[in-house]
């Protein structure tokens, strides 16, 4: 799995690559709300799936942060936490947590 870009800002979207998964399958993508660390969120699991290309490549993009208008227009979810999973030919699950980073504003811009 590659994340684009690997660190950005709040509020950035990050575009998650998969390769070499089965082709023409489903994978599952589960992921909880956006929630910075000092505060507290309440426990929600998403569910999302992608279809993987002739290849087994997919894409999915996310925002970190408050979802922007547009953003379902354009296959963008709000979120964190994302694990991408796959049944396997012989019905065991592959799955992939990839790492990227958040970056905070400093204090002085906080709102």
């Amino acid at each position: 799995m590659a994340v684009e870009p690997h660190a950005g800002p709040e509020g950035s979207v990050f575009r998650f690559e998969g390769r070499g998964w089965r082709p023409q399958r489903r994978v599952e993508v589960v992921y909880g709300v956006y929630c910075r660390p000092d505060e507290v969120c309440i426990e929600v699991a998403y569910f999302a799936h992608v279809r993987t290309d002739r290849h087994g490549r997919f894409s999915f993009r996310a925002r970190a942060g408050q979802a922007h208008a547009g953003d379902s227009d354009h296959k963008i979810v709000s979120g964190s936490g994302f694990t991408f999973s796959q049944r396997t030919a012989s019905h065991r699950t592959i799955t992939r947590k990839p790492r990227y980073r958040v970056i905070l504003p400093e204090c002085g811009d906080c709102g």
